[in-house]
């Protein structure tokens, strides 16, 4: 009689805890909730804009964007909306065709490295103490190698050798170097979840430990993986942004990160051709501000109390308004 007790007791509190979290997953996905936070929704349309220019733009840029076709450091015009490079290059079709390399590779590194992340995190807290210890041990080794000085290193070796580095080993090594900060958090999250009642009472009912990582607790720290993914994909579009501007990946590639290198090699900005330097220096700052507004929108409409705190805001600035 007891034990029917206790298990209707530990069905009831297992069916309140999916419940809870269907609501959290819900609301995540809710595009009411989302456009209700300003953040999420400057942050949405950023993204979906440039997701969109990353699909098409090679296919609607005006023109070649390899091309020599054109005078040389030609301003912008009506002809090029961005003006010509000093190679005659329309630097408005090589805007939209180097989009989607970057984002490629800046989604690419954010989906794979949060994926290690996740794997090696929650495996570490949800384990023994002793395989926990040496997963840690092997995540802080991680988090001392230099990512940009091993592509650095191996760029180099590469044009020693006459090839260039191209972007699936650039995605690689990064996602191998940046798996780890991550996966540190993923740990100190699960361990600390490990030890509430709701997790103890899904093992003592007999619920599989591979259940309980998916159905409970990655779905618990849903928020971070979400600020993760974000946090690792700007880490995709620096590292990308920061090879080609050295020269080191393959420079007949259009992206924003050779774009930037031969505008410099030119020395576009003591020329006065700020209209090959500018746009996509401003193109990757409003990438990546637009996955940060997304990871605090995000944030703020998971947690609860950034959620009344943002609501109580808006309420007093609204009385502001109505009073002035």
């Amino acid at each position: 009689m007891q034990n029917n007790k206790f298990d209707e007791a530990d069905n009831k509190l297992k069916s309140t805890i999916f419940i809870r979290v269907k609501q959290l997953l819900s609301k995540l996905t809710s595009s009411n909730i989302l456009m209700s936070n300003n953040k999420a929704k400057a942050g949405l349309i950023l993204f979906l804009s440039f997701l969109s220019i990353g699909v098409v733009g090679g296919l609607i840029s005006p023109y070649n964007p390899n091309g020599f076709l054109f005078g040389r450091n030609q301003p912008p015009s009506y002809s090029h909306l961005l003006g010509t490079t000093a190679y005659g290059q329309d630097v408005f079709s090589q805007l939209l065709s180097g989009a989607g390399p970057t984002l490629f590779v800046g989604l690419s590194v954010g989906l794979l490295a949060t994926a290690v992340s996740i794997t090696v995190g929650v495996f570490a807290g949800f384990s023994s103490e002793r395989v926990s210890s040496i997963i840690n041990g092997i995540i802080n080794v991680f988090l001392v190698i230099p990512g940009i000085l091993v592509i650095m290193l191996l760029g180099t070796f590469m044009l020693g050798a006459n090839q260039s580095l191209g972007y699936f080993p650039m995605i690689l090594i990064l996602s191998v170097t940046g798996w780890a900060w991550g996966a540190r958090t993923f740990r100190s999250q699960t361990l600390s979840i490990a030890k509430r009642d709701f997790i103890l009472s899904s093992l003592l009912i007999g619920e599989s430990r591979l259940s309980i990582v998916f159905r409970q607790i990655v779905r618990s720290i849903f928020p971070i993986i979400i600020s993760n993914f974000f946090f690792t994909s700007i880490y995709g579009v620096m590292g990308l942004t920061f090879v080609e501007y050295l020269g080191i990946g393959n420079l007949l590639d259009v992206n924003w990160g050779t774009m930037l290198y031969w505008s410099i090699n030119n020395e576009a900005y003591l020329t006065g051709l700020w209209w090959w330097i500018l746009p996509p220096s401003i193109m990757i700052s409003l990438l990546m501000f637009s996955f940060i507004l997304l990871n605090f929108g995000i944030d703020e409409v998971s947690n609860p109390s950034l959620r009344k705190y943002s609501s109580v805001k808006r309420k007093k600035s609204a009385v502001d308004n109505k009073n002035a």
